[in-house]
């Protein structure tokens, strides 16, 4: 969002730079200009008030907030980012409009995220032409057979419904993962047409060495899985992480052009890719 307001030199420091892939910014870093400040949430709180930056945006979770309430104390502002609050593709993507306050660039601020907001609900808008509603699975099993999937009424389950698919879950509740037994996933959802994000495995062979049961699943073995682990930066920031959040407007479309892609001919995916 900075970068897109044109203000990444404002930057001076930022922790675990190595997962930043924008090669303007990544210049910066190589040149000395972004020092290296910690892990996200363990700061290193000497390198930072060395910094004395004017601006501290952090994000408040339990093991942050130490490392933040020692900078405040040393007279450093903070000022906490809440858009992974947000339970809306295009809600947290508004929050361009907190980094337009803080650089006086309002106006340009909302001018960016009003032609993200209309880039997003013209794609909506084609995923309605389609009545066929491809099924989806997504998540995998993290840890002890316990699956982990978008609950339906989370951001990522609000994407899967305005590209107009059958995500499987979409009637569940809450914001936040499901955390579901392999069985149940697996009859739900063996023959899914698509599988969308299967976790953080980043090939076939990987997933199978985890477990042999996924090859059970229609979209395993017709090649329908899409993940956005595999498209990386030169340092090995997953693109999808560091820019979706800032352009839900292509990962909509990302969705669209899996599920539907006659509806965007001329789209190519941004963030996605078949897993191989």
């Amino acid at each position: 969002m900075v970068e897109l307001l044109k203000e990444e030199a404002s930057i001076i420091g930022f922790p675990f730079s190595k997962y930043i892939s924008s090669e303007k910014t990544r210049t910066l870093i190589d040149g000395g200009n972004i020092k290296e400040i910690g892990k996200e949430n363990s700061l290193n709180t000497e390198i930072l008030l060395d910094l004395q930056p004017q601006l501290v945006v952090g994000y408040s979770v339990s093991s942050a907030v130490k490392s933040l309430t020692t900078i405040k104390n040393a007279g450093i502002n903070v000022i906490y980012n809440g858009d992974w609050l947000e339970e809306t593709p295009l809600g947290r993507a508004e929050w361009i409009k907190f980094f337009g306050v803080l650089f006086n660039k309002e106006k340009q601020a909302d001018s960016i995220f009003n032609v993200i907001e209309a880039n997003y609900i013209e794609a909506k808008n084609i995923a309605l032409k389609s009545s066929n509603k491809a099924t989806i699975l997504s998540g995998a099993i993290m840890s002890k057979d316990i699956w982990n999937l978008p609950a339906g009424e989370s951001f990522v389950a609000q994407f899967l419904k305005d590209a107009n698919v059958n995500y499987l879950w979409k009637d569940s509740k809450g914001t936040g993962s499901l955390s579901l037994s392999f069985e149940s996933v697996f009859d739900k959802a063996q023959s899914a047409k698509f599988w969308i994000a299967p976790g953080y495995f980043s090939s076939k062979e990987q997933m199978l060495k985890s477990n042999k049961i996924y090859s059970k699943f229609n979209a395993f073995r017709e090649n329908k899985i899409f993940t956005p682990a595999t498209k990386k930066g030169k340092t090995g920031g997953i693109i999808y992480y560091e820019l979706a959040t800032t352009r839900p407007d292509l990962v909509l479309k990302d969705i669209i052009k899996i599920t539907n892609p006659k509806l965007v001919p001329n789209y190519n995916l941004t963030f996605f890719e078949v897993m191989k």
